[in-house]
C-alpha cells in the first residue's frame, strides 16, 4: 500500500500549484525529470482528493483507492461485483472475497477491518 505524500512531494506539488513549470521544479529539486514532477503532483492531488472524499463518505472504496489503501486491480474487481462502498461488503465472508480475482488475503483483511472501523464510528 502507498505511503502518504512526503513533505518534499507536497512542496513539489505546492510549487506546481503556484504556477511553476515542470522543468523549473525538476531543476529546483535536484535534477528530477519533468515527468517525475508531473507524477508526484498527480499522486499528491489524488491522495488529497481521496482524503477529502473519506471525510464526507468514509465508506468510499474509491477514496480508499485514491489514498493507496486499495489497489486499482482490487477496486476493479469490487466494482465488477457491484461493490462501491465498504457497507456493500456486509454479508460477504473472507472466504468469499478470497475466491474473487485479484483479491488476496491482505486486501480482504484490510477491507473487513475498514468496515469494522466504520461500524464502530457510526
Amino acid at each position: 500500500m502507498k505511503q502518504p505524500p512526503t513533505e518534499r512531494e507536497r512542496a513539489i506539488a505546492q510549487r506546481r500549484s503556484e504556477g511553476r513549470t515542470l522543468q523549473r521544479i525538476a531543476k529546483e529539486f535536484g535534477g528530477l525529470k519533468p515527468e517525475t514532477v508531473r507524477s508526484i503532483c498527480h499522486r499528491v492531488e489524488e491522495f488529497d482528493r481521496g482524503a477529502a472524499m473519506l471525510r464526507t463518505n468514509p465508506a468510499s472504496i474509491e477514496a480508499l483507492g485514491l489514498i493507496g489503501e486499495v489497489t486499482p486491480s482490487v477496486r476493479h474487481t469490487l466494482r465488477s461485483k457491484g461493490i462501491n462502498q465498504l457497507t456493500d461488503l456486509e454479508g460477504f465472508t473472507m472466504d468469499q472475497l478470497l475466491t474473487w480475482p485479484r483479491v488476496g488475503k491482505q486486501s480482504a483483511t484490510l477491507l473487513f477491518e475498514a468496515l469494522a472501523n466504520l461500524k464502530r464510528t457510526e
